[in-house]
């Protein structure tokens, strides 16, 4: 829901702006800093509200103090930071071909369990594909490449997905990636969501809190900046060795599942066994 803005002093420029659009002109208030944008939008209600946008990161405000606040932590000035840090990520250029709505999902795979796959997932087709190639030519003709790992990674079973990768989570600006963590316990498959601030490198469990960073510049109680970061996890291609962070977890796992009466294995998949994303 749209913030009513019903201080006094508001309300009477908000009826200064409204006779203002009858007669066709619309002037920002001189506080506002030269290329910041003002909205004034009506709402359902018959009422008006009006909007200060930031030109170079797209923030939006309701309030003055707000403006203001977002001023002096200098978050612009961060967010163009943010833009010249993906430029020199790998991860990131690497990447930026895949379509949007994509995502990069990390599997656990190779005779000893000491390898890791990369695919690439859409959710909303139903597809899994092994590579850039495959993924253009699924999104140029709709054919659909088998992920051949000559059965060396699982794709039938959701057991061995170590994580799964989203470049510019909606909301966030330019550069921030979303992972998602898979961990085995006895009980489940804990999930554990951390975004990360290209620039900062720092990490927050939920989107309000990332969002919070990137309006005020600052940091929420549970934010850190990971050991490894997720630039080095996933810069790889097709497949490469499990990393020493990842090794600890699968590690973990298979010390935990040793008290069970047998090991979780990952089947092996057959050559032209259909993909179902949902399987739990």
């Amino acid at each position: 829901m749209e913030d009513w803005i019903s201080d006094v002093e508001e309300v009477k420029l908000l009826e200064d702006v409204k006779k203002k659009m009858e007669d066709g002109v619309v002037e920002a208030p001189v506080w506002l800093p030269d290329g910041w944008i003002m909205e004034v939008r009506r709402g359902d209600d018959g009422a008006l509200y009006r909007y200060f946008i930031s030109p170079v990161s797209g923030a939006k405000f309701t309030m003055k103090s707000e403006v203001l606040d977002y001023l002096f932590s200098e978050m612009d000035e961060h967010y163009i930071e943010a833009n010249y840090s993906v430029a020199d990520s790998m991860l990131f250029k690497s990447h930026e071909w895949l379509p949007k709505g994509w995502l990069v999902e990390i599997r656990v795979g190779g005779e000893n369990m000491n390898k890791m796959y990369k695919f690439y997932v859409s959710a909303a087709m139903g597809v899994r594909l092994f590579s850039k190639e495959d993924v253009l030519l699924y999104v140029k003709e709709g054919k659909i490449s088998s992920c051949d790992t000559n059965g060396q990674c699982d794709t039938k079973s959701r057991d061995n997905i170590l994580a799964e990768v989203e470049f510019n989570p909606s909301e966030l600006p330019h550069g921030w990636v979303k992972e998602l963590e898979y961990r085995k316990t006895l009980e489940r498959t804990r999930k554990d969501q951390y975004y990360t601030d290209p620039v900062s490198h720092y990490a927050f469990r939920t989107l309000k809190s990332a969002l919070h960073y990137v309006q005020t510049g600052k940091l929420t109680k549970r934010s850190f900046v990971q050991r490894t970061s997720v630039d080095e996890l996933y810069s790889f291609e097709k497949s490469a060795d499990l990393h020493e962070s990842l090794r600890k977890r699968v590690m973990k796992n298979v010390m935990t599942n040793t008290t069970q009466a047998s090991p979780s294995i990952p089947r092996r998949l057959k050559i032209g066994e259909n993909i179902n994303l949902n399987e739990q």
